[in-house]
């Protein structure tokens, strides 16, 4: 089901009518605006750990450390293109990106 039917704005999770600027379906809970929050948050969390990694294992696995920048410069950018996104999305608008959530 599409996020627009004749022209008015639904939910891109259950299909309710929608005002088209909530940030939250009043069906069914959906927030996609929290949910991309989230996951952003939980890219940085990797970030963190990987650097964490990289900090207490250089001495033991140098080999490992390319590595774990390569992860953590991803996950950082892909933290921060999420965190955009998510300020940008609505129920009806770019609800699809964090639906199957």
């Amino acid at each position: 089901m599409g996020p627009f039917t004749d022209g008015v704005p639904r939910c891109n999770r259950c299909g309710c009518e929608l005002e088209g600027d909530e940030e939250g379906c009043p069906r069914c809970g959906f927030n996609p605006r929290q949910l991309g929050l989230r996951v952003s948050m939980g890219f940085l969390l990797i970030v963190v750990c990987s650097m964490t990694a990289i900090v207490l294992s250089i001495p033991v696995w140098t080999g490992l450390a390319p590595f774990l920048v390569g992860l953590a410069a991803l996950s950082f950018g892909l933290s921060v293109v999420t965190f955009v996104v998510s300020f940008l999305v609505t129920p009806s608008r770019l609800g699809f990106v964090f639906a199957r959530f």
